[in-house]
């Protein structure tokens, strides 16, 4: 007799769905396409998109993180940890100290060829000391590295000896989270150090003399209007951007992971049902409900009880705190709940929480199942964007890869009628899923971070982190761009839609446009 987990998954995510919700990350079967049937417009007004309505002030990035909204009914919810700065005697180094400083991590050997050569520049000026700089990347940074951190090697070198040494950088960056009692403690711990007086003098002049307090809050709005229906708020720890996680509305319960704790609220009036502790704080992965659980990689991967938020196991081979569960249910076989971890992908058995298989992968995109297929996007070499097929031992198998280096390997890809959609890493392509075979692809396009979702045999995706969302029709046989609008969106958040409307999260509030057809 099968066990009622995996009886209640047969119907996964569809228990008290409406066709237009998009009640969770990447949307009602978590693979980025839209049950609703709503139709788009097959072309952006060209005045702009009709926006409907904006919300009151919403904090983004390292005030209130970049998780996604979510519809159920007529409704919008959001989970956000709310940081404001309040005064205080307390000094305390945090990443947007470090920001301001300009840092940015190195391996110990590329630090010191990168200081000494930075003591030692040639005398050039002009455009003929761009080309030297440009030719000095070209020979001693990695692809990998050019991408990453070519423009901050060359800020350096402009900067010269005015630039603060990697070494007094560091020294500051390794005190993160250890906050000084007071000023004095601070330039206690700056003489005590050895820091230079030109060096102590800057960090002093960026340190501020406020601290961050936070609070977890779920926000619940109309969809029509954009007015708050009501707010849930308990106070929280600063966790920063990296509490990015994306809410799940489910059989009239909302679940968010927020600072330090899964919280369980009444999708109706928004009173709290349970709350329990997480392993990691803030974690930027998104709670997956499947039956009577609640997956979560929050530093380790964990499931806990739907009806009172009991922890029921966790697996800490499989670490990660970004990319969210996905659960894989093949054609034959028991489902898996796969996590995309910092080095590794998973495969861990939902009631138990044992390891069942580990393959290559490693990211923060989260990846999307269907049937027999899985398919990630990593940055590993040689993995990239690569499809898994489900073996008869219960175990994956590497199907195909595409592998390019580029800045960030953090947007979902999408299956659909057969054919894989991806738009990250600075392209947008379409490959068939049981070939590998590259369809169409276009380059340079600036899509970098953001998941896109398919509605209404449409594609939208961000593009300029951002800036525009970019409407192109699902279909293998050409790339068709149908539209291209200015949205001002976060790139590092995903859209949601319903019923024809398009809800983005903006760096201080949610915006709702209409992509309905004009009547």
């Amino acid at each position: 007799m099968k066990s009622p987990l995996l009886l209640s998954a047969a119907c996964l995510f569809t228990s008290t769905l409406v066709a237009g919700d998009w009640n969770q990350w990447r949307g009602p079967d978590r693979n980025g396409v839209s049950q609703d049937t709503s139709p788009i417009a097959n072309a952006f007004p060209a005045e702009g998109l009709k926006k409907a309505w904006e919300s009151e002030f919403i904090p983004s990035n390292e005030y209130g993180g970049h998780g996604s909204p979510v519809v159920s009914g007529e409704r919008v919810f959001l989970s956000v940890v709310w940081h404001e700065r309040v005064p205080s005697e307390t000094r305390e180094i945090d990443t947007e100290v470090m920001q301001q400083l300009n840092h940015r991590g190195t391996t110990p050997e590329l630090a010191k060829k990168l200081e000494e050569t930075r003591l030692n520049l040639p005398k050039l000026r002009g455009e003929k000391f761009d080309e030297w700089v440009l030719q000095w990347r070209k020979d001693n940074l990695t692809e990998k590295e050019e991408i990453n951190i070519g423009t901050w090697v060359a800020s350096r070198f402009k900067a010269g000896k005015a630039a603060i040494a990697l070494e007094w950088l560091e020294k500051m960056s390794g005190r993160q989270g250890k906050p000084f009692a007071n000023a004095e403690a601070f330039t206690q711990w700056l003489d005590d150090e050895g820091f230079p007086p030109d060096v102590k003098e800057k960090m002093i002049a960026v340190m501020p003399n406020t601290v961050k307090i936070a609070q977890d809050v779920i926000l619940c709005l109309d969809l029509a209007t954009g007015k708050q229906v009501w707010k849930y708020t308990k106070p929280g720890k600063p966790s920063g951007r990296q509490s990015s996680s994306t809410c799940a509305v489910v059989d009239g319960k909302v679940y968010a992971a927020c600072s330090t704790e899964l919280l369980c609220v009444n999708e109706a009036d928004g009173k709290l049902v349970w709350s329990t502790p997480l392993s990691a704080k803030g974690p930027a992965a998104s709670p997956l409900v499947v039956g009577d659980r609640i997956y979560m990689a929050a530093g380790v991967a964990c499931a806990f009880s739907k009806a009172d938020g009991k922890l029921l196991w966790e697996q800490k081979d499989a670490k990660g705190t970004i990319a969210s569960p996905t659960w894989w249910a093949p054609a034959s076989g028991k489902p898996v709940l796969v996590i995309h971890g910092n080095n590794a992908l998973y495969g861990i058995d939902p009631e138990t929480g044992s390891m069942k298989w580990t393959a290559e992968g490693g990211s923060q995109s989260t990846p999307v199942a269907s049937g027999d297929w899985l398919v990630l996007y990593s940055g590993t070499e040689g993995v990239g964007l690569r499809a898994y097929r489900m073996q008869a031992d219960g175990k994956p198998k590497a199907a195909w890869s595409h592998f390019w280096v580029t800045r960030r390997y953090t947007g979902s890809p999408i299956i659909h009628e057969g054919n894989v959609y991806h738009c990250c890493g600075e392209k947008h392509q379409c490959i068939d899923l049981e070939t590998g075979a590259v369809k169409w692809v276009v380059n340079e396009i600036n899509s970098t971070i953001t998941s896109p979702l398919l509605a209404d045999g449409k594609l939208l995706v961000y593009e300029n982190n951002g800036t525009h969302v970019r409407m192109v029709k699902a279909t293998n046989a050409a790339y068709e761009q149908l539209g291209r609008a200015k949205t001002d969106a976060m790139g590092c958040s995903s859209p949601a839609i319903a019923n024809g409307r398009l809800i983005v999260r903006q760096k201080d509030k949610l915006v709702c446009f209409d992509l309905r057809p004009v009547k």
